[in-house]
């Protein structure tokens, strides 16, 4: 059952004023029920104590609501009750909840989803400020690991927050050990003060034991200052002025043919029968050849059904000769195999190919390469273009079938260093926030966007571990699988800067502004050599 205790947490033991009276409601409303203030130094030994591998990574957060957030999941499991941000009021005693053995959880209004959850793939948001729990439940423990595999986001609603809690929720064994209220129960105004237009549903959504106030203690909405204006405006005369050639929206729709596009996915087309072009460019890539066509052939797809594909250039070491060794013996394994060269006279090194003012002739070279393999080796035949960086090291075998599962026409998986590390394609990104602000021109340079990995607003898959099944914006070509039919209608990889970004990138967009949503698998990982 719910244990009698109201649990509310705060930096230290003063309180600020302008919390007092609300805190008194809890107390006002539950006479006979313990009260437990936890303070910064309380949460911190209460890990220390109960949750020591878990210490490091709570301490290591950056922000302190991430403490707060996890502390208070942690705290329900150890010791049961409900738990209160402080920034709430109690209207009614919660004892008719005290019969309860399931947590008793409520949504986020329904006017706070959209920013978050349709990139994500859910379609609600619960609530953290307010919890009710038995002690010892189970879900607070699978959280916890939750919250270790999603150690490498950045923002606290993905590390510790109501996405990640979601995120659990969605995915939990026991869901009728869980009870799921509308706002209602403990929430139901929005953040500007409105009464939320959420339907009620759920045991208890036709009650209302609290109330939100939404004080924001850690939560600074955005807000465009006159300077931040004129900064903006200096800054894209700037980038209209040096941004060189570039593809506009108009042109590159004009250019699909939309009824090739809308060709529709054959669900009665078994996957073993699906057939698949593996596209490979190469350069310098000697070393990884066999290991790339290893693990093609470890597949769980017929050979009889893989055609592969290569395209070398610019190489200083004896990667076409290899190739062309090689030849005789693909071609008796699998069911086509094409050799192709094309130097573009790009002669970066890999040390530095990284460097922001390389991008636009490396990109853009790049995606020369790729359109010339859509070119000259996606036959008509073909169901599946699957993209491989030869340095990518290990895949598990099932994939290619894992990736033709999703029913979609563009899927990208999980590429890593290391197993369950931060993602190292960052090419593959959704997007929370599309302002073009003066922080998002600063970053335009000549027609190339290229922000830092840690900007506010792009999420990689990191940052989305809590979730199966994300919705892209740019793509990574790490690996990546894209249905004929996209290519075939004239979507390709852009070489002159689309939307302000090259390549893969761009070429995820280009498919978005198609209607063609790009998905990604953050929990499918691939493996990539430190390169």
């Amino acid at each position: 059952m719910i244990p009698r205790i109201i649990h509310q947490t705060w930096c230290d033991e003063t309180i600020p004023d302008k919390y007092r009276e609300l805190v008194d409601s809890w107390k006002i409303h539950h006479p006979d029920w313990a009260y437990r203030l936890w303070t910064d130094e309380d949460l911190d030994r209460l890990i220390a104590e109960n949750f020591p591998d878990f210490l490091e990574q709570f301490r290591a957060y950056d922000n302190p609501v991430q403490r707060a957030d996890a502390g208070r999941y942690l705290l329900l499991y150890l010791h049961g009750g409900v738990y209160a941000d402080l920034d709430t009021r109690c209207h009614k005693p919660f004892d008719a909840l005290c019969h309860e053995e399931r947590i008793v959880f409520a949504h986020e209004p329904v006017e706070h989803f959209d920013a978050h959850c349709e990139v994500r793939n859910i379609d609600h948001m619960l609530f953290n400020g307010t919890l009710v729990s038995p002690q010892g439940h189970p879900f607070w423990m699978a959280l916890l690991d939750e919250m270790k595999r999603c150690r490498h986001a950045r923002n606290v609603l993905d590390t510790t927050g109501p996405l990640v809690l979601t995120g659990c929720v969605l995915k939990y064994e026991a869901p009728e050990t869980l009870c799921i209220n509308s706002c209602h129960p403990f929430n139901p105004i929005v953040k500007d003060g409105r009464q939320s237009h959420s339907a009620r549903f759920g045991e208890y959504g036709d009650r209302n034991f609290s109330t939100h106030y939404w004080f924001g203690s850690w939560y600074k909405p955005w807000s465009e200052s006159p300077f931040r204006k004129i900064k903006k405006h200096a800054r894209r005369i700037r980038h209209r002025l040096t941004r060189g050639p570039y593809l506009s929206k108009k042109k590159a729709l004009s250019q699909v043919d939309r009824a090739v596009l809308e060709t529709p996915l054959d669900p009665a087309k078994p996957v073993a029968e699906q057939k698949i072009c593996c596209m490979i460019p190469l350069r310098d890539a000697e070393p990884f050849l066999d290991r790339c066509i290893d693990l093609i052939r470890e597949l769980d797809h017929p050979n009889t059904n893989i055609r592969i594909a290569f395209c070398e250039g610019d190489s200083k070491d004896e990667t076409w000769a290899k190739l062309q060794s090689m030849e005789a013996d693909l071609r008796r394994e699998f069911a086509g195999v094409t050799l192709l060269r094309k130097n573009i006279g790009n002669d970066i090194p890999r040390s530095v190919r990284w460097k922001p003012k390389l991008q636009l002739t490396r990109r853009s070279g790049l995606a020369r390469v790729r359109n010339f393999l859509i070119d000259e080796a996606l036959g008509d035949d073909v169901d599946w273009a699957l993209w491989i960086d030869c340095d990518v090291d290990h895949y598990p075998p099932d994939i290619l079938s894992t990736m033709l599962q999703q029913g979609e026409k563009i899927v990208a998986p999980n590429c890593v260093l290391e197993p369950g590390g931060p993602t190292y394609d960052l090419n593959s990104f959704t997007v929370t926030d599309n302002r073009r602000d003066s922080a998002y021109y600063k970053h335009v340079h000549h027609g190339l966007y290229m922000p830092p990995a840690r900007l506010y607003g792009r999420l990689y898959f990191h940052d989305m571990r809590y979730c199966d099944r994300v919705n892209l914006f740019g793509v990574g070509g790490t690996m990546l699988l894209v249905h004929g039919s996209v290519h075939r209608a004239g979507i390709r990889f852009p070489e002159i800067p689309y939307q302000n970004l090259l390549e893969t990138e761009g070429f995820g967009y280009w498919a978005r502004d198609c209607g063609i949503i790009p998905v990604g698998l953050p929990n499918t990982e691939i493996h990539h050599v430190q390169s």
